[in-house]
């Protein structure tokens, strides 16, 4: 049984603030919940939602990084204030599990990364769905060669245009951003395809655009080409460009794919299929020779919590990696790679040249 943590929540008027908040208040690990935002709207919002286990909420964050009491912070802040409220909660002493992309650069990541490494406190980077029990069972038969040599990943996410999703937001201005679909969304299934295969990127060849006809700084639509290092290729496409949706960040739609082929086999899955999503399998290992093709259909427990009931374990398991002096579930490493592809995408797509990663 973990010790019983405060946690103070940074940000939250972040698109996933509210999910965090009751991510956090489901976890019975964590007794109180601080808050802070300079937006006082927001900070009022949150404070009202978390009821009596709002411990304290303030405009101020050297009030909220000065209590003894908080030894872990989670930030949701825009992608370009992500670094320097790292850094902050870093020289404060507190463990920082913080929003993806991490920043809107590999340079200010690192910036971070080396504050963190100084302060001796552990980094974690949300990318909770490597908890998916989807995404375990599929990464355990790749590594247990179940599909032979992988030959070729073919990732898709597309989800709701940016119309409904608030053009003026931050995340559709560079600047603030960094990035549009591939640092914001697309990320997820970058650190997936490494994850999954546990191989590292080598070479990437992008397309990327605004094609919506909004006024945001930041391409809506991407098409990549990439190799592994151990020479599996792949593809990815990636947008905003469903033309139905409710309007906001939950319950938004989305059309998604991710796809293996083996020398012995392979499995297609969609991922935002959260009712009783299924993995489509192919194998001819022997163990499989009496039916080479099946179906695995899973039942997931509801959880209210951000990613659901993986979403809260991938938090829990962050907080007894950090009380126990161990590697967090996804480092600020795991983050750089995925900012280094993308990084690599859009060069790729502005000098028409493939990318070494």
């Amino acid at each position: 049984m973990l010790t019983k943590v405060k946690f103070a929540l940074l940000g939250c008027s972040h698109p996933h603030s509210r999910m965090h908040l009751r991510t956090l208040l489901l976890l019975e690990e964590v007794e109180a919940v601080c808050l802070w935002d300079p937006e006082e709207e927001a900070l009022a919002a949150r404070q009202a939602e978390g009821g009596e286990r709002i411990a304290a909420a303030s405009t101020d964050l050297e009030a909220i990084l000065s209590q003894k009491d908080v030894d872990f912070v989670l930030v949701a802040r825009r992608n370009d204030e992500t670094p320097d409220t790292i850094i902050r909660a870093a020289q404060a002493g507190k463990h920082v599990l913080t929003e993806k992309p991490l920043a809107t650069s590999v340079a200010e990541a690192e910036r971070a990364l080396a504050a963190v490494r100084e302060a001796g406190v552990t980094l974690g980077v949300y990318y909770c769905v490597r908890f998916n029990p989807v995404v375990q069972d599929l990464r355990r038969w790749v590594a247990e060669g179940m599909f032979g040599r992988p030959l070729a990943v073919e990732v898709r996410l597309i989800t709701s245009q940016v119309k409904f999703r608030n053009p003026q937001h931050w995340l559709f201005d560079r600047e603030k951003a960094g990035g549009g679909i591939l640092s914001w969304l697309a990320c997820h299934y970058i650190d997936l395809v490494h994850y999954i295969l546990q191989d590292e990127f080598e070479a990437v060849t992008a397309l990327v655009d605004t094609l919506s006809g909004e006024d945001i700084s930041v391409e809506d639509v991407a098409a990549v080409a990439f190799r592994l290092r151990r020479g599996t290729l792949g593809t990815l496409q990636a947008g905003y460009m469903l033309p139905r949706s409710r309007a906001g960040y939950e319950g938004a739609t989305y059309d998604t794919y991710f796809a293996l082929k083996g020398t012995d086999g392979g499995f297609k899955w969609e991922p935002f299929e959260r009712v009783q999503p299924q993995v489509h399998l192919e194998s001819v290992a022997s163990a499989w020779v009496g039916a080479p093709e099946r179906i695995v259909t899973y039942h997931f427990e509801p959880s209210p919590a951000y990613g659901g009931r993986a979403g809260l374990e991938f938090v829990r398991a962050f907080l007894q990696a950090a009380q126990r002096g161990e590697p967090p579930p996804v480092t600020g490493e795991d983050a750089l790679r995925v900012l280094r592809f993308v990084e690599a995408a859009y060069e790729s797509s502005r000098t028409g040249q493939r990318v070494q990663v």
